[in-house]
């Protein structure tokens, strides 16, 4: 019995890392930048994501900075799904919460008190080509909608008769749904 454990112990490392494995887990860092085009102006946007590939499904971390109408900063989960025998269409989506970040309302009120702004859900959404450049290295080009949600809460005291007077607070949502294409350069095996 101790003859047959000590070939298979001996034997199994040998038969199962002797196989090739072509379904390795590897590592891709994806550098983005890109435009998003709504109701507001034409804004650039910037994109840095790291993540495992594994098969035809791309999973990772990402976060940028995003200056469409107020400037912030997402910070999200990224997944790809990638098609065809060369892989080359994807489909991508992107969910997760989106900080502001310097962000000031350009009207000098004499009666406002505060200005916070706050931040909220985001999400983008879309398809995409890559286009192989060696190896190790692929540039992509994609195009989808994406939504990033603010707040702002501003704060004003009006004179009144009776002082301390009460601040009036008006908290204001932004919603902004807009479609944003993205030039990339993915590097990994």
């Amino acid at each position: 019995m101790q003859k047959q454990w000590f070939i298979i112990t001996v034997l199994f490392p040998i038969v199962v890392f002797s196989q090739e494995n072509s379904t390795r887990i590897h590592l891709h860092t994806i550098v983005t930048v890109g435009m998003a085009a709504g109701e507001s102006t034409v804004k650039p946007l910037g994109q840095l994501e790291a993540g495992v590939f594994h098969d035809r499904i791309f999973a990772g971390l990402g976060f940028g900075l995003d200056q469409y109408n107020f400037k912030s900063i997402p910070l999200f989960v990224d997944g790809r799904m990638h098609f065809g025998k060369a892989r080359a269409v994807f489909v991508y989506g992107n969910g997760g919460y989106n900080f502001p970040y310097s962000n000031k309302n350009d009207d000098n009120d004499f009666f406002k008190t505060t200005d916070h702004f706050y931040g909220g859900f985001y999400m983008d959404a879309g398809i995409g080509y890559r286009i192989p450049v060696s190896p190790s290295h692929r540039v992509l080009f994609s195009a989808g909608y994406s939504q990033k949600n603010i707040g702002n809460k501003i704060g004003y005291t009006y004179p009144c008769l009776t002082p301390p007077c009460d601040e009036t607070i008006y908290d204001y949502h932004y919603k902004l749904g807009r479609i944003v294409t993205k030039l990339s350069w993915e590097f990994g095996k």
